[in-house]
């Protein structure tokens, strides 16, 4: 891709993603989702045919996601606010990939690049995840969809065999838990966000392409740092993130704790079943991560001490 047309589909992205965010109408969201779409297609698609075929996959769910939405608010116009709220809460259900609309996630992330997989999995979810805010809190869908992804993700990752199933699979259900944090407010859902990006982006920035689990080494220990986050393993980011969503929920909505929880002890299993063959590798120990061990954890300090501001 050349420069000019990079930069004018990440302006196209930016721009459509503010549009989205300041609009005061889900009318004017709708179009800056609609304007994100062809930003991001134009940012992920390839020369290889299995790139292209990614790409039309996520087109069609995104666009089968925003064809629920605005069947919502026609149906406004003379239906009830029930009906309403359920098509614009399935409708972003299907764009972040929550399960039961979790069916393109793992096919889209399996011909894409591993920065494209980056870019679909935090850019892209930040609009639904801000909207299902404003809109789901109290919805018995966005309960359902939480839970459900999580377990999902969790027990469908058990068997993910490459980087692509393993993260589009943790993905799902750590989509299940954006969603609990949505229940809990924007801030728990920044918090929240904030964490999952930064161990993702860390673990992906070591992975080095789209590699066989059994064959692993990774970057050593530096990747297993930023995999111990991902799974919620304390003391990193990511175990203080699932906290502060818990405590968030447990007044809302209490039943929602025991999927969480029983999502995050099978998912521990195909964490440890990936750092182990870092292990075996023997990449256990490197310069790069012997560096980077003591900023991992002391970053979770002040996320620990800042949890009370968003609770």
């Amino acid at each position: 891709m050349s420069i000019r047309n990079f930069s004018f589909s990440w302006s196209l992205v930016v721009v459509s993603v503010v549009f989205s965010l300041s609009s005061p109408t889900w009318f004017g969201a709708w179009v800056g989702m609609e304007m994100n779409l062809f930003g991001a297609v134009a940012l992920m698609v390839g020369s290889s045919k299995q790139s292209v075929d990614s790409v039309f996959k996520y087109f069609f769910a995104q666009s089968f996601g925003s064809s629920v939405i605005i069947m919502g608010l026609v149906m406004g116009s003379w239906g009830g606010l029930g009906p309403i709220v359920a098509c614009l809460v399935m409708g972003l259900m299907v764009k972040v990939g929550a399960a039961p609309f979790h069916f393109w996630v793992v096919e889209v992330l399996s011909g894409i690049r591993v920065e494209c997989m980056w870019f679909l999995l935090t850019v892209q979810k930040l609009v639904p995840l801000m909207l299902a805010t404003q809109v789901g809190r109290g919805s018995w869908a966005l309960f359902v969809c939480s839970g459900l992804s999580v377990l999902v993700g969790a027990i469908s990752g058990v068997g993910a065999t490459s980087l692509s199933r393993f993260v589009g699979y943790s993905s799902i259900a750590h989509t299940g838990w954006s969603l609990a944090a949505c229940i809990g407010g924007m801030g728990v859902l920044w918090f929240y966000l904030l964490a999952y990006w930064v161990s993702l982006t860390g673990f992906l920035w070591f992975s080095k392409g789209d590699w066989r689990l059994c064959s692993w080494g990774g970057e050593g220990l530096a990747s297993c740092f930023f995999l111990l986050s991902l799974g919620g393993f304390p003391p990193f980011l990511g175990f203080f993130a699932k906290l502060a969503v818990m405590v968030a929920i447990i007044s809302a909505c209490p039943l929602l704790l025991v999927p969480l929880a029983i999502g995050s002890v099978v998912s521990w299993g195909y964490y440890l079943f990936v750092v182990s063959f870092s292990i075996i590798q023997g990449g256990l120990i490197s310069r790069v991560s012997s560096r980077l061990m003591v900023p991992m954890l002391v970053m979770s300090v002040p996320y620990l001490m800042s949890m009370h501001l968003v609770l």
